[in-house]
């Protein structure tokens, strides 16, 4: 029985049934089943998605590459710092209430909730938060781009990087989103003569 779950895990139990009347030839109800399955340990949950494509050995050999250079600039003594966003609600709201038996629990809403909050940051092990900033709505590539940008000017102008790190690489270690996709070119562009400052980006 506890094989029959293993995959999928989102049987019935009267697939379960039939699942045993058909590579046994013995009945069993759906009651039975009920009462005996907590015996092994096995309870209702709520299934959790997982892209087909999560943890499977094509992505593990395309983060080969990238784990391999995060340790190796990790080894040179290079200064290591992430850069990520993240969206901060600003609309979530209670979804139990209570009313009188017989009646809605309603909760008027506005139709439009307008633009979330976006928090960027930049952090290291060394400083810990090095740059951050919050932002309405989506954030485009440009402005992606320009935070890349001061987080470089900003480490440089930190005592411990130029105490510790002087010589050294800086480098952003970037997500796979497609914002980030101009951010290599743009710094690139922008910061041409600056050999010491490398991003590196998370495989698709």
């Amino acid at each position: 029985m506890k094989s029959y779950l293993e995959e999928p895990c989102t049987l019935s139990l009267e697939r379960l049934s039939e699942r045993v009347v058909d590579d046994f030839g013995v009945t069993l109800s759906t009651s039975t089943i009920r009462v005996k399955l907590p015996n092994k340990l096995i309870a209702v949950k709520q299934a959790c998605r997982e892209p087909s494509m999560c943890n499977n050995e094509v992505n593990k050999v395309k983060c080969k590459p990238f784990a391999e250079m995060l340790i190796k600039h990790i080894a040179d003594g290079d200064y290591v710092v992430y850069y990520d966003e993240s969206n901060n609600n600003l609309f979530c709201i209670r979804l139990q209430g209570r009313a009188v038996k017989g009646e809605h629990c309603v909760v008027k809403r506005p139709p439009s909730h307008g633009k979330n909050l976006k928090v960027q940051c930049s952090v290291s092990t060394e400083d810990v938060l090095v740059l951050h900033q919050l932002r309405r709505g989506s954030i485009c590539m440009e402005e992606d781009a320009e935070f890349a940008k001061r987080a470089y000017t900003t480490i440089n102008c930190l005592e411990s990087f130029q105490r510790h790190f002087e010589g050294r690489k800086i480098v952003i270690v970037l997500d796979n989103v497609p914002t980030h996709n101009p951010t290599e070119s743009r710094l690139e562009e922008e910061l041409g003569e600056h050999i010491e400052l490398d991003l590196l980006r998370l495989v698709p």
